[in-house]
């Protein structure tokens, strides 16, 4: 072998000697090296994915976001939202007994309402005939808020039961001409529904009663009564009415009728020796038929909710005895009930009307001028500070709330509500469920006096706080 070939050959040899040392290290070290590697390439490559306008980067990234949302795993949270989907829908108006309609009578419901569920509503639904007798009569007008006086026909309606948590218990106890007065306020866009038909003729909406000789008088008139405060979001209704399941078989209504005295007319004036005959009879009794209105909850649902109750009572005596009293300035009106929150204060003030049967209460005209400042005290100091004629400033700033004009004869002092069109809020209720009875805590305000003057103050109150539960 010549020398040239000779070198060439050798150096050769020691290259693939070189090369097969370096394989061999290689792959000694292989085991090291390989994550870092795997690493770096897939870094690489989901930079090249992710950078603008690669569609398939962008379709990964978005399955992934979703996957969750599609398979969501079973859980408390999954029956929270599918309550809060459905608190805001009713089931509407849903019959529940018929009481008849008789003369200065109370009549109650014979067996329990019904208390499976919540109940948001009670609707009274009451028709009747009242036949003029052998001369001519006036019915008076009634409230300017009704336009009529056929709601004054139901004297009292008092709803009670037995609580499981808290025993018995009264939550709704008022006249029926102010529960409609009261949600005509509070409802501004809203008229309580009644008809009339005059000798048998078409029933007409807000038709006046006729007094003319023999006339008859069929009349069909609606009072519903909210078992929550009026004017709260929908979606916190079902957390204050009536929760049905914690009146267990035990949820009772009674109504106080009155006579035909309460329209302003005598007994003696009209045929059928003054019976509120059957509708379109002249025998027979009227009916108060008794509707309920629910939300749409399930009884799984129902369970994730811890209620508030709301109660709706009226004091009477003190208030009439205050105004038909002497004349003052921060006299007391009614004492106000501890142990509850308070919501608001309803009060009515007028002169009673006469000549009606000794039992019937009702009023027959509303003024101003009997109690000129309302105020709520508490220990003898003012909660909320008037100057004198104050009320002017109250109904003006109601009328802001409500979004009405108020007539005379009402105020309410609202805890919940303010100004604008925004919902009530019941969390704000006024925390007299901390008082005792020890404190003084009442309406007070300044009084013109007079014998024939009456007054009510209704206190609208909550019990308990709502809670929603997991």
């Amino acid at each position: 072998m010549r020398g040239g070939e000779t070198r060439k050959f050798y150096r050769n040899m020691q290259f693939e000697g070189s090369a097969r040392r370096l394989a061999f290290v290689g792959f000694a070290l292989s085991g090291m090296f390989a994550p870092v590697v795997l690493v770096v390439l897939t870094v690489l490559l989901l930079a090249h994915w992710i950078a603008p306008g690669h569609h398939a980067a962008s379709h990964l990234l978005m399955m992934a976001a979703a996957a969750p949302a599609i398979a969501p795993a079973p859980g408390a949270k999954q029956n929270i939202n599918a309550l809060l989907a459905r608190i805001t829908r009713d089931q509407g108006p849903e019959f529940e007994q018929t009481l008849n309609v008789i003369n200065v009578t109370q009549q109650s419901t014979p067996t329990s309402l019904r208390t499976d569920r919540k109940i948001k509503f009670f609707v009274l639904h009451v028709r009747g005939r009242i036949t003029v007798g052998g001369g001519a009569i006036t019915p008076r007008v009634g409230p300017s808020l009704l336009g009529t006086p056929l709601f004054s026909l139901i004297q009292q309606v008092t709803i009670r039961g037995q609580h499981a948590r808290y025993g018995a218990q009264t939550p709704i106890q008022m006249r029926g001409e102010a529960i409609a007065e009261y949600l005509a306020l509070v409802y501004p866009n809203y008229s309580p529904t009644f008809s009339v038909s005059v000798n048998g003729g078409a029933l007409t909406k807000s038709l006046a009663l006729s007094g003319a000789i023999a006339a008859t008088n069929d009349f069909d008139f609606v009072l519903p009564i909210p078992l929550f405060p009026p004017d709260i979001a929908a979606s916190d209704m079902p957390f204050y009415c009536l929760h049905g399941p914690d009146w267990p078989g035990n949820l009772y209504m009674d109504v106080q009728f009155a006579d035909a005295t309460a329209l302003g007319v005598t007994i003696a004036s009209l045929a059928n020796a003054g019976a509120i005959t059957a509708f379109g009879s002249a025998a027979g009794n009227g009916s108060c038929e008794i509707n309920s209105e629910r939300p749409l909850i399930s009884k799984d649902y129902m369970s994730k909710i811890r209620p508030a109750l709301t109660f709706r009572v009226t004091n009477f005596q003190q208030p009439t005895a205050a105004v038909s009293g002497a004349s003052g300035s921060g006299l007391k009106l009614a004492d106000l009930v501890v142990g509850k929150d308070t919501a608001r204060i309803f009060l009515k003030v007028g002169t009673q009307l006469a000549a009606t049967t000794a039992t019937v209460v009702t009023f027959g005209s509303l003024s101003d001028t009997i109690v000129t400042r309302t105020v709520v005290a508490m220990d003898n100091r003012q909660l909320r500070f008037q100057g004198p004629n104050g009320d002017s400033v109250m109904q003006d700033y109601m009328g802001r709330v409500y979004g009405r004009t108020i007539p005379a004869g009402y105020r309410i002092l609202d805890f919940i509500s303010g100004t604008g069109p925004a919902a009530a809020n019941p969390k704000a209720a006024f925390a007299s469920s901390k008082l005792t009875a020890a404190r003084k805590f009442e309406v007070d305000g300044d009084v013109v006096a007079a014998g024939n003057q009456i007054a009510e103050v209704t206190q609208e109150m909550l019990l308990g706080r709502p809670a929603l539960l997991s």
